[in-house]
């Protein structure tokens, strides 16, 4: 279940229990577990397609955000978990928290692994796509406790109104903020279903949903362990109105290099797609495999520093009618891309090559290389773009010296232009 659809049923002619914390928290468990043991990790599905950075055609154009203030050197910030780095987006929520609500403390959730953060948060995708932002850790202030979950979606729609059964019963209500912002909130009881700590046995939760008038979106929800929530529907408002949090709303993944790898995994396991239909990860060794997710297997491990703001690497083991092999997918920007000219140089009994020009004047060449007894073992092919991106596909054959792509289809994944890197 995505994100968005958690936050689409908290405004939706839906029972009051909608959204579904359990699933949210259990879901970000499993991605610290993945996280912990170096697999891909994928936050949960929402809908859209918008880039870190550049807008991708189908998304709706979003205001350059402005320069994030300093946050001053007061800003409490909640423990980091292992390997975990805040965001850009991260460290302004927590600047506007510091303003909203000075007194509020970050607290580990309950049953939570030793090296889990206290707020996790990240790219929210779809299918391996990331379209936003979203955060939730557990918050405290005094005796008051609850779960705060922070989204800001890439691409949103309407700000539906609130239905009529919901006006009162939920004290549902839309207004206008002080620059023209939709604001609707809603406040809702529910059975104490999963804390269980609730004196009368039921929990209110708060929700907020900001629309600017330049289309983003902010949704801010406190969910609290009883009927006091740690945080009031105005402070959820304010915090979504913060400056701080205004200044990086309009771009929420800046500077979250994880979230930009995705996006081009996302464009690289879609080009794989697009020239062999029916290609599915593998996992496994020998002559039998599991088919799996595309995207499951694909992965940076070992060599993460690879991924950077001008490099991309990522790999993973590809099927298409039992035949597998190791894929790799190498981008570098102009000024990180190898030198040379792509030429072949002098032959040898166990490489063969051949350089050619592509549909858009980029200069290709394709290498095989064989073992020694003449089975196949891997074939390469470079490109270098007019723009002086350089890309390299690589493909191992399996042990009987068959390749999972012909050299067509890889060579279509090589030249497809969607495969590169987002704009700075």
């Amino acid at each position: 279940m995505s994100y968005r659809t958690i936050f689409n049923e908290a405004v939706g002619e839906i029972p009051p229990s909608s959204i579904d914390l359990d699933r949210v928290i259990a879901r970000q468990r499993r991605r610290l577990r993945l996280r912990r043991l170096t697999a891909i990790a994928a936050a949960a599905a929402t809908v859209g397609a918008i880039t870190v950075g550049v807008t991708v055609a189908g998304g709706h154009p979003r205001t350059a955000p402005p320069v994030a203030p300093s946050p001053s050197p007061t800003v409490r910030t909640p423990a980091l978990g292992q390997d975990q780095v805040f965001t850009p987006t991260d460290m302004a929520l927590f600047e506007a928290m510091g303003r909203v609500a000075p007194d509020l403390e970050w607290v580990r959730q309950d049953g939570a692994w030793e090296g889990s953060g206290v707020w996790d948060s990240g790219a929210s995708t779809r299918g391996y796509t990331p379209d936003g932002y979203m955060g939730q850790g557990r918050v405290r202030s005094g005796d008051r406790a609850g779960y705060l979950i922070v989204g800001i979606p890439l691409d949103w729609g309407p700000l539906l109104p609130c239905p009529s059964d919901q006006v009162k019963k939920n004290q549902c209500a839309t207004t206008t903020g002080p620059a023209g912002e939709t604001i609707l909130t809603r406040s809702v009881r529910n059975p104490d279903t999963h804390f269980g700590r609730s004196p009368t046995g039921f929990i209110v939760s708060h929700d907020v949903f900001v629309k600017r008038p330049d289309g983003v979106v902010i949704i801010v929800q406190i969910r609290g362990e009883d009927e006091d929530p740690p945080l009031t529907a105005p402070q959820l408002t304010a915090l979504a109105l913060d400056p701080a949090i205004a200044a990086v709303a309009a771009d929420p993944l800046r500077g979250d290099t994880r979230a930009r790898r995705q996006l081009v995994d996302s464009w690289v396991l879609a080009a794989i797609q697009r020239q062999a239909p029916g290609v599915t990860g593998a996992e496994g060794e020998g002559p039998v495999f599991t088919a799996n997710d595309l995207g499951a297997g694909w992965s940076d491990r070992g060599a993460e520093s690879r991924n950077t703001t001008d490099t991309y690497w990522g790999y993973g083991r590809v099927m298409v009618k039992k035949v597998a092999g190791l894929l790799s997918v190498d981008i570098r920007r102009r000024d990180a891309a190898p030198a040379g000219d792509l030429d072949c140089g002098e032959p040898t009994p166990t490489r063969a090559c051949e350089v050619g020009t592509g549909p858009r004047g980029e200069r290709r060449r394709t290498t095989t290389t064989r073992r020694a007894d003449g089975v196949a073992a891997q074939r390469e092919i470079e490109v270098r773009r007019g723009d002086g991106t350089w890309l390299r596909v690589t493909l191992a054959a399996n042990v009987e010296g068959k390749f999972t792509l012909t050299a067509t289809q890889q060579l279509g994944i090589a030249l497809d232009p969607t495969v590169t890197l987002p704009g700075r």
